[in-house]
């Protein structure tokens, strides 16, 4: 029994709506929708390992500003954002940090680092 996905393609502004046709064990069988090749190559990737830029803030100590924001500086598996931002709640950034210093390195294993968003000086 096959059944039908739909993913909006966001590889460029054109944002086709692409439907994936899958077959019996999960596997993509058929591909409609897409304008061009980068959009088959998006809904491929977005449908077999779905991965996001994880961006939230963190609590500061010693800072004039309670928050700072923070973003891996590459996406991490979408299944994985949850445990990313456990991890992340318990993070306490402190001063003297520049945009793009890392504040969490190799963030669940994931090759990503947590960076800072903007600079914490005071």
């Amino acid at each position: 029994m096959t059944r039908q996905a739909r993913i909006t393609c966001v590889g460029c502004p054109m944002g086709c709506e692409v439907t994936l046709t899958i077959g019996d064990k999960g596997e993509v069988t058929g591909i409609t929708g897409n304008a061009c090749k980068e959009g088959k190559k998006y809904v491929m990737e977005e449908y077999e390992s779905p991965v996001r830029v994880l961006t939230a803030t963190v609590l500061t100590v010693n800072s004039s500003r309670p928050l700072l924001s923070v973003r891996t500086d590459k996406a991490i598996p979408k299944i994985r954002l949850t445990e990313g931002m456990c991890v992340l709640v318990r993070v306490r950034a402190k001063p003297r940090l520049r945009a793009g210093d890392i504040i969490v390195a190799n963030l669940l294993g994931t090759g990503s680092n947590v960076v800072a968003t903007s600079d914490l000086l005071s």
